[in-house]
């Protein structure tokens, strides 16, 4: 059978016979298949679930390495049959059309070879997404998003810096225009002292600026202490805009440190009141005014209810605190721990009950911290109570990923362009001898040592410069291009004109992508006056710089494309250049 089949296949369809493509086919979607099964099976306890790096698995736990193992194993053998036959060099006529779909053929068996990590993690997801039904999800982090703000961990917001909404319990302690009035003081004050000093601007909600908390102090006394009750500053808005650096993906666990405009205001008091205590020798105090009412999260978005948003959860947060109906609170916390006990997850109240570590009504001022499980307390009549509510949010975030997040592309532009690269390498041989495709490897290699010699000496020269090594590239590949139809046309020096043609298909692989990031880099060069914050915040910020980074990222997956269609007439180079006499 596989001899008649072998038969058929020299006679009717020599590129797949000489490809050995049904059988490299066939071996590698079995090896994806391996690769899903096995992603599949590797979810296979609860504590699984609570690690942040899950699906990142098959790169950090090696097995990885097993894979590459099989997979070079699997491309070596191949290409030894593969490469045994070549009609291009033996002289055999041989269209255009072949010599492509042989191209074409290449790049595909390579491609599936490197979406293997991608199989691997679909089977994962697979596994991890059938945790949960839909329904007890969606239930799950609805009790999360209702009771997370009672949890009381250190990197949770309980700053007013962190509130979105209005509280009339401290709002009617202090209005907007003495907020600003102070503000504004502060602001002269300090343009006095340095007139340099850059002053952030004046936050809205007016609540979140400093001086609000300074005037707010001053109504109560009673919170002055020389201990500080410290939770992170941070701002999660109730909707995203381009002036909003400071804010999570919905989706995710995350939160952010103090945006640069609040925290460069607050270093000008921090200093201020450094050189007072410094002076009277007085130790320091603090006004712990962290309450419930500041915090402002939305753990996890609702995929199926956009109604149930971060202001919903807000508006129910406030009015449930406004109620005061503790035996509702305790419900919510009684549920809360139903799914750490379903999911495994480790919390201890031998002290005393959760209940009565939250604060009273009416402020809801914070006195006490649960922090994650103290693993430094050996004595366990000691050991404080905690909640390890983070354990907790990690397994619904990688439930959630599981069942929400496609990835099927993901990493593919990455996969074609190595893919690519492989297949040039490996086509480049076949389309010319030897001794060419040796000496443009080898050259490649020289002529990188060349150019960064080059660079030192143009930056040394003339003082240094980021566009330089886009200009070096530039000037090879026109050299590449000038020497190549040199050679076709006159039909001489064919080994010198084979490898400025090798080098020229190489370098087409990357050249749309220098040509799109040199662009990028002189409109940023021509846009930034360095004033407005840092580079890093004016390419995040700017609308321009935006644009273009996103056409980069698409153009990462347009990019094979056009090199495909590219290569399709550089195949009638090649058959030229193999047509020269020898030398």
């Amino acid at each position: 059978m596989f001899k008649k089949l072998n038969q058929t296949l020299i006679t009717k369809y020599p590129l797949i016979w000489n490809l050995k493509f049904i059988w490299i086919l066939l071996t590698v979607l079995v090896f994806n298949l391996i690769a899903l099964i096995n992603g599949f099976l590797f979810f296979n306890k609860k504590s699984q679930l609570q690690e942040s790096a899950l699906y990142e698995v098959f790169y950090n736990s090696g097995i990885a390495v097993f894979y590459v193992l099989i997979g070079v194993i699997i491309t070596v053998i191949w290409l030894y049959f593969y490469i045994k036959n070549n009609r291009f060099k033996s002289n055999f006529p041989t269209s255009r059309n072949y010599l492509f779909k042989e191209f074409l053929a290449v790049f595909f068996i390579f491609f599936l070879m490197f979406y293997v990590p991608n199989s691997f993690k679909t089977g994962l997801k697979l596994r991890v997404s059938n945790y949960l039904s839909e329904e007890q999800y969606l239930k799950d982090i609805d009790v999360i998003n209702r009771t997370q703000g009672f949890t009381l961990q250190s990197d949770l917001g309980y700053n007013s810096y962190s509130r979105n909404l209005a509280v009339p319990a401290f709002d009617s302690l202090v209005s907007e225009k003495e907020t600003k009035e102070l503000y504004d003081l502060n602001s002269r004050l300090i343009k006095e002292k340095d007139s340099t000093r850059y002053i952030a601007p004046f936050l809205e909600p007016y609540f979140r600026n400093s001086e609000f908390r300074i005037l707010l102090a001053n109504h109560f006394p009673d919170r002055k202490s020389y201990t500080n009750i410290d939770f992170v500053n941070s701002y999660s808005p109730l909707k995203k805009s381009s002036k909003d650096q400071s804010y999570p993906i919905d989706n995710t666990i995350y939160e952010t440190a103090r945006s640069p405009e609040e925290a460069a205001r607050e270093a000008s008091y921090a200093v201020d009141s450094a050189a007072v205590q410094a002076t009277t020798d007085q130790p320091e105090t603090y006004y712990n005014l962290a309450s419930l009412y500041n915090y402002s999260f939305l753990a996890f978005q609702n995929p199926k209810n956009s109604t149930l948003n971060h202001q919903f959860y807000d508006e129910q947060w406030i009015a449930l605190l406004q109620k005061n109906d503790r035996k509702e609170i305790e419900n919510l916390l009684n549920n809360y721990t139903d799914l750490l006990k379903k999911q495994e997850i480790g919390y201890q109240f031998e002290h005393k009950k959760w209940i009565d570590y939250l604060p009273q009504y009416p402020y809801y001022f914070i006195d006490n911290k649960l922090q994650e499980e103290h693993k430094d307390v050996i004595d366990k009549k000691n050991k404080k109570d905690y909640i390890n509510q983070d354990s907790l949010n990690q397994i619904y975030t990688n439930i959630e990923f599981a069942k929400y997040n496609s990835t099927w592309l993901e990493h593919i532009e990455y996969y074609l362009l190595i893919a690519l690269i492989l297949t040039v390498l490996i086509i480049t041989f076949r389309f010319s001898t030897f001794k060419v495709w040796l000496i443009s490897l080898i050259g490649a290699g020289i002529l990188a040592i060349l150019g960064s010699v080059f660079g030192i000496s143009i930056d040394a020269s003339i003082g240094y410069t980021q566009f330089t090594p886009y200009i070096i590239v530039f000037i090879f590949y026109i050299a590449f291009i000038t020497i190549t139809i040199f050679g076709l046309r006159n039909k001489k020096y064919k080994v010198l004109t084979g490898i400025n043609l090798n080098w020229f298909v190489a370098t087409n692989i990357f050249i749309g992508i220098m040509m799109l990031s040199f662009y990028t880099d002189i409109r940023n060069e021509m846009l930034y006056d360095g004033v407005d914050g840092s580079l890093y915040d004016f390419k995040a910020t700017n609308p321009e710089m935006i644009m273009l980074n996103k056409i980069a990222e698409i153009f990462l997956f347009i990019n094979p494309i056009l090199f495909i269609i590219s290569f399709y007439f550089i195949i009638n180079l090649y058959k030229k250049w193999q047509a020269m006499p020898e030398e």
